[in-house]
């Protein structure tokens, strides 16, 4: 008998939990246990905003932005009128399914908005490669970076003295891939880099292949 009045009580507050709190329509401020979840202070996109001169929420990256998840071509997108590359220039394989065998005669030259192969765009592959692949693949690319002091073993692709030299046989299209779709341990850079970034890097490793190789070959000899 001790037990039956808790177990009553505790049914009927279970009934009327269920059957009359039900709720009903009202225009009375709902309580908010955390209003500024409720409100927060932000605008939706494509929506108006005061704050810049062109009114629009939507904004930009400022330039140099390090870009994360899926890379979108910003200019086709808020462009009237996009610009397409073309497929070697975008996959590094050509319309046969061949791998690109030079960036320089096959790429900049049939591609629809061409660029120059100077030394800006070497500048950059230098920038971008000191910044994504310097780490692991060191900074002349002999496969002595960072990484390669906490037992992971790095590609070598400049020193061809080395019994890991990478580069020998690989054609740039194969190259620009690797760059772009990642390989074993290694992530690929899609995301982060665009062609004309991934190309870049494409030509300073070519150059950095020819500094060193050429280097180390002549100490080899006056040795």
């Amino acid at each position: 008998m001790r037990y039956f009045l808790p177990i009553f009580a505790i049914l009927v507050v279970s009934i009327l939990s269920i059957l009359g709190f039900r709720g009903e329509f009202t225009e009375n401020t709902p309580i908010e246990v955390f209003p500024d979840m409720d409100r927060q202070a932000k605008f939706k996109s494509q929506t108006k905003n005061k704050l810049f001169s062109n009114g629009m929420a939507d904004r930009l990256p400022v330039p140099g932005t390090a870009i994360r998840g899926n890379l979108i071509n910003q200019e086709n997108v808020f462009s009237t009128n996009p610009k397409f590359h073309n497929l070697a220039y975008r996959t590094g394989k050509d319309e046969n399914d061949t791998w690109v065998a030079k960036f320089s005669d096959e790429i900049a030259e049939t591609q629809k908005n061409k660029f120059a192969i100077d030394m800006s765009l070497m500048r950059l592959g230098k920038e971008k490669y000191d910044i994504h692949c310097a780490v692991c693949h060191g900074k002349y690319g002999d496969g002595k970076g960072v990484t390669s002091y906490f037992g992971l073993q790095p590609r070598n692709l400049s020193d061809p003295t080395q019994p890991n030299y990478y580069l020998s046989s690989k054609t740039d299209g194969e190259t620009y891939n690797t760059i772009s779709r990642g390989y074993g341990t290694m992530l690929g850079l899609m995301d982060k880099l665009t062609p004309r970034e991934r190309w870049a890097i494409v030509l300073y490793v070519r150059c950095l292949q020819n500094y060193v190789g050429e280097a180390t070959l002549a100490m080899d000899k006056k040795s």
